[in-house]
């Protein structure tokens, strides 16, 4: 079957978008860090060759009688003509900054320059930028002394183009490692999506009551997610599985009554005599009420089964669920059973659904009612510990004998002392609940006759 188009995001695009947008950055800032080193790096090359003529120059230049004389050594100006595309200038002037030889109008630096020490700096010069030097040194004579400077700049044209060739075989560089790194991105989406659809082939390959767990082999990352389907699928499973026996059970606890009630009526329509008539009328309407009671009592456990398995439970008053359940149990109309009820006021909060914990608890007051409501008062206790609420349902009857106690709590057992008409899933639903709240359940005998089912419920502050 093909999907309908869907507006949820993709993961697979989800994982490209980042893990692109991450190479990008990576890939942004590896260029503007070869950028600055290839800046650097053409600086400190050229910027070499520079101090070595500025220190050639100046060792050219010495004070006799006073006087400066400078024996320009062109070869110094040599190694920055390396670069043809560039020009050189250069000057020599004295501590009062008067020119001895040069240009007498090239920018000096801010700070003069300790002797020894080199100032490079840039400054603009006929119309396009220089890079300059100014390096001094103070020459005494026996007669004088003097400090004497020396200046010399080269246009950038030749660093520059060192600098962008540098930077493009970076570019070149980088261009590959996009390449790569986007390739390598794309492989490992891929891969790290194969699982999924490994496990999306499995899943559509089966045929609807094929609920086995899937196999092992799932990502760390995933195992939580596959784990959970299992149990998903588990859970169905079980579902499935009470379904088929709810219905198996209940078609053959309906076929009975189902014909009897047939051949009552069949035999009612065969006679004649009106008081034979109404006997089969009789049999008609008490195989119709038995059949009503046990279609309720079905449609009951179905509920308390789908409910069970929802586990939708909030915080609930339990005192309060036990008078629901006594109003629903207790008969409108006729003769009212005599019931003695003691509740404990301190709160009785559980945790859970109140509709089954009635239906728990009436089915409970319904079975003790008919068992031993005529002996004696019905006993209805809730008591609250500092753990638990736990609450007491006694009647008068004739109790639970010791080997039944096990099989009781079964669906559609019925004990040797249990009242015509039932179909034997009171306590089975209440098992249930039980179960699924997490209570304790026991029944015991009182020593004066009657059963006592006693429910301990986790409370909750």
């Amino acid at each position: 079957m093909s999907a309908a188009p869907s507006t949820a995001p993709s993961l697979r695009r989800t994982l490209l978008l980042y893990l692109g947008a991450l190479s990008v950055l990576a890939i942004t800032g590896l260029f503007f860090a070869a950028r600055a080193y290839g800046n650097r790096a053409a600086n400190q090359s050229y910027d070499h060759l520079l101090v070595s003529s500025a220190l050639s120059i100046l060792d050219s230049v010495a004070l006799a009688d006073g006087q400066w004389q400078v024996d320009l050594p062109y070869a110094a100006l040599d190694l920055l003509s390396m670069a043809p595309e560039d020009r050189v200038f250069y000057r020599v002037l004295d501590g009062q900054g008067r020119t001895i030889t040069g240009y007498d109008d090239l920018p000096m630096a801010r700070r003069m320059p300790q002797e020894g020490k080199p100032e490079l700096f840039d400054a603009r010069y006929s119309g396009e930028p220089v890079r300059w030097v100014v390096v001094g040194r103070r020459i005494a004579t026996p007669s004088a002394q003097a400090q004497v400077l020396v200046e010399v700049g080269q246009t950038r044209r030749a660093r520059d183009a060192l600098a962008s060739d540098l930077v493009l075989r970076a570019l070149a560089a980088l261009a590959l490692l996009s390449v790569l790194s986007g390739l390598l991105v794309w492989l490992g989406v891929q891969r790290a999506l194969r699982p999924l659809a490994r496990l999306e082939r499995d899943l559509a390959r089966r045929e609807p009551a094929d609920l086995r767990p899937l196999p092992d082999g799932a990502p760390q990352e995933m195992q939580q997610m596959v784990g959970a389907l299992n149990h998903f699928m588990q859970r169905l499973q079980a579902s499935n599985e009470n379904l088929r026996a709810f219905m198996a059970e209940a078609a053959h606890q309906m076929r009975t009554p189902l014909a009897a009630l047939r051949a009552q009526a069949q035999l009612g329509l065969d006679e004649d005599d009106p008081a034979d008539m109404r006997r089969s009328l009789v049999a008609v309407e008490r195989n119709a009420t038995h059949m009503s009671r046990l279609l309720n009592q079905l449609l009951s456990d179905a509920s308390v089964l789908h409910r069970a398995n929802l586990q939708d439970f909030e915080r609930c008053d339990l005192a309060e669920v036990v008078h629901h359940a006594l109003q629903d149990a207790l008969p409108a109309v006729g003769a009212q059973p005599r019931v003695q009820r003691v509740i404990d006021p301190t709160p009785a909060q559980v945790r859970g659904d109140p509709l089954l914990l009635r239906e728990a608890i009436k089915n409970l007051i319904d079975n003790a009612l008919k068992h031993g409501g005529a002996e004696g008062p019905l006993q209805v206790t809730l008591n609250v510990d500092a753990t638990h609420c736990i609450l007491t349902i006694a009647d008068h009857g004739p109790g639970i004998p010791a080997a039944e106690a096990n099989t009781v709590f079964e669906r559609f057992a019925r004990g040797q002392h249990a009242v015509p008409g039932g179909a034997g899933l009171g306590l089975a639903i209440v098992k249930r609940v039980a179960d699924s709240h997490g209570a304790r359940i026991d029944l015991s005998n009182r020593p004066e006759g009657g059963l006592v089912v006693t429910l301990w419920f986790p409370r909750i502050a």
